[in-house]
């Protein structure tokens, strides 16, 4: 598989992308998070593995910087995936 010519701007629930694919998202879009509980590390120079997005939510994310609370001003897009067999 050669490189991908389009940068995807989004991943679709349901649907299934290569790690470069993935990859790309999380290089690129600054408002977007990826959740993977057994990958730690997406190279796009991967073309084998494939993932499946298993949910997407465009939500609020609170957390906590070290020592105060970080209210979020805007919703972030968050990516639920898990690795294919």
């Amino acid at each position: 598989m050669g490189s991908i010519d389009k940068k995807l701007n989004d991943l679709e629930k349901g649907t299934i992308y290569t790690t470069e694919e993935i990859a790309n998202i999380v290089y690129h879009q600054k408002d977007a998070f990826v959740l993977c509980e057994d990958t730690s590390f997406f190279p796009e120079e991967d073309t084998s593995s494939r993932y499946l997005v298993v949910n997407k939510i465009e939500t609020f994310i609170h957390r906590n910087d070290g020592r105060s609370y970080c209210i979020p001003s805007s919703k972030q897009l968050l990516y639920i995936i898990k690795k294919c067999n």
